[in-house]
């Protein structure tokens, strides 16, 4: 496999330990000592949205923030958080990837609506 090939296959899946040893770039806070880890990872996932992320990177937020101790329902209630001031044009274009990050096919329910 050519370099260039490892390198790239590595950042899209976001290789935590690959980023932060090849590219020296952390991906947890060196300290956030009045904020607990999963209320930071809450924060990382309407950032992540609200910046307009690809899908790959919203489905690692939204799983480091399950991993954190997060709910579904609070990952929910961050969209509902940020929508007044990222968009909700920003939100609901991300919804479809955060929907299969927390094992629900937005599409297909979308679909059950339209048949009678």
């Amino acid at each position: 496999m050519a370099r260039f090939h490892e390198i790239l296959r590595r950042l899209a899946m976001i290789d935590e330990g690959f980023v932060e040893g090849e590219a020296g770039l952390r991906l947890d806070p060196p300290g956030t000592p009045a904020l607990d880890p999963r209320t930071v990872a809450l924060l990382r996932v309407g950032v992540s949205v609200a910046m307009g992320s690809p899908g790959d990177s919203l489905g690692w937020s939204a799983a480091r923030a399950l991993a954190a101790g997060a709910s579904e329902d609070q990952i929910a209630d961050v969209l509902l958080a940020i929508a007044p001031v990222a968009g909700l044009g920003r939100v609901a274009a991300a919804v479809p990837d955060l929907g299969t990050a927390l094992g629900y096919d937005v599409a297909a329910a979308l679909e059950e609506l339209d048949d009678p």
